[in-house]
């Protein structure tokens, strides 16, 4: 039994996705985990406010303003509201071009997909293919949608995190959370006066490059498929997140082995009549080869001796890069890939 209409559910991003305001207003399909997906952005009005999808399938009041105060986040209202007032959008202070907004949350239309791509990521969420497959779960068929999309929703903002990423260089890891404005020595309290006061805060203005419309649908048209970006660009992405985060001994091999997948991929990609070396060769072997073979196609970057050095120094003795070793490598690694 299957359901006669989609399943309208509200999604909030658990980090706000920057995008283009001709993003806002659309419809674009996607699958979460085995469920067919339409998403829904929130419109502009008159005045510029980012404000709720209009839903033929939903009484008025299920998405009106709320009078008052309202909550924060969507898990902080009662578990059988009968309206919720979400924040669809925020444009919190950043440096970007042209007109762009933080989306927060989107409308989302739900239906039943059995030929839908399955994710590995769901056989780990669900435990079993054939529950996953052929919904197996007890109940409604609404309840068993819900229940499906529940179990699959953070896999699947995981990877739309990851597309964006790769194309805006937005830092969405909603785990490892980096704030724009934080305290500098969390804990502490210090009295001055005749109150307890907090030591010093940090604040900054991010530069952000939003999502484009295209890029925005494609991304959601890729994740729908199953499709990551390359392994070299994850790779580049997760370096990134680490040097922002104070881990440039595990950025330093990220970055090199960006470096690495993307030149080993080439040799073995190669039409150059030549023996081509061990699969487990090293970075200067790599380059070696396509500097003798490949001479149109590659030349060697002015920083590649830095980037392995600081590999190895990272990787086989435990040294801790310098922030000019980082900034050459990252350098150096972006330009080959």
């Amino acid at each position: 039994m299957t359901t006669s209409r989609p399943v309208i559910a509200v999604y909030e991003f658990p980090q706000p996705i920057w995008v283009d305001h001709n993003v806002l207003g659309g419809r674009f399909e996607t699958h979460i985990g085995p469920l067919s997906a339409s998403i829904i952005t929130p419109p502009i009005a008159d005045g510029g406010r980012v404000i709720a999808p209009k839903l033929s399938d939903l009484p008025h009041n299920a998405l009106a303003p709320l009078l008052g105060e309202r909550p924060h986040r969507l898990d902080a209202y009662p578990a059988s509201a009968t309206g919720i007032d979400p924040e669809w959008a925020t444009e919190y202070a950043a440096h970007h071009t042209g007109g762009a907004t933080a989306l927060r949350a989107v409308c989302i239309e739900l239906s039943e997909s059995p030929a839908a791509p399955i994710h590995n990521d769901i056989h780990s969420a669900i435990g079993d293919h054939e529950s996953t497959s052929r919904y197996s779960i007890q109940g409604t068929p609404t309840a068993r949608i819900a229940d499906v999309a529940g179990r699959n929703i953070e896999a699947w903002y995981t990877r739309l995190a990851e597309w964006v990423t790769v194309l805006t260089e937005q830092d969405l890891d909603h785990h490892h959370r980096i704030y724009d404005a934080s305290l500098i020595a969390p804990g502490l309290r210090v009295w001055q006066g005749e109150s307890w006061n907090i030591s010093a805060s940090r604040y900054q203005i991010p530069t952000v490059i939003p999502i484009d419309l295209s890029a925005w649908r494609e991304t959601l048209l890729h994740i729908g498929e199953c499709k990551r970006p390359p392994l070299e660009w994850q790779l580049l992405v997760q370096a990134a997140k680490a040097v922002d985060r104070g881990y440039y001994r595990r950025a330093m091999i990220d970055y090199a082995t960006a470096a690495e997948v993307c030149l080993s991929r080439i040799v073995q990609t190669s039409t150059a009549p030549a023996s081509k070396p061990s699969k487990k060769s090293n970075l200067h072997t790599w380059s070696n080869w396509l500097v003798k073979h490949e001479p149109i196609l590659y030349t060697v970057d002015q920083d590649f001796d830095v980037l392995v050095n600081a590999r190895n120094n990272a990787a086989h003795r435990g040294i801790e890069p310098s922030p000019d070793d980082i900034t050459t490598s990252a350098r150096c690694a972006h330009r080959i890939v």
